[in-house]
């Protein structure tokens, strides 16, 4: 008798996933769409760095605005930790504070941010509502890369 005889038709019951019944073989995943309200506020977290003078362990933070559209406006900074840090123009800094401006895509949690005084582009994911995952990358004469994941602060007095 071949295998395909042998083999008995089976129910697959119902599965629950993201708070719907769904049937198996009909899973598209399930998306969850994140609101400019999300990602506003401000996140902090600790983050490692490379550039031109070494590595470096710093303290990170975003304050981010996000409107209605999903264009932001905000500013980054970090302080360092521990490390040869980085550097201002040819000075070597310890800390130092950028502003930024940017888009939110609240389908996927995506936010994609440049510096307004310098060529750094920074890409972040929303983790879950408190968490948010932040790359980045900087090129030219003095390159940085960075990685780092914040989390979401109250509101500061």
């Amino acid at each position: 008798m071949s295998m395909l005889k042998m083999m008995k038709p089976a129910l697959v019951p119902p599965v629950t996933l993201c708070g719907a019944v769904v049937l198996p073989l009909v899973l598209g995943g399930c998306q969850h769409t994140h609101s400019p309200e999300d990602l506003n506020g401000i996140w902090k977290g600790t983050g490692h760095t490379i550039n031109s003078s070494g590595r470096s362990h710093t303290n990170k933070y975003l304050v981010l605005e996000v409107d209605e559209n999903g264009l932001v406006d905000g500013t980054s900074g970090w302080r360092l930790r521990e490390g040869p840090g980085g550097h201002s123009g040819d000075t070597k800094v310890n800390q130092s504070e950028e502003r930024l401006v940017g888009t939110f895509v609240a389908e996927t949690g995506e936010v994609h941010l440049v510096e307004t005084e310098e060529n750094g582009y920074l890409h972040g994911t929303l983790l879950d509502p408190q968490r948010l995952r932040m790359v980045l990358v900087q090129p030219g004469e003095k390159p940085v890369a960075s990685s780092y994941i914040l989390v979401k602060v109250e509101e500061e007095d």
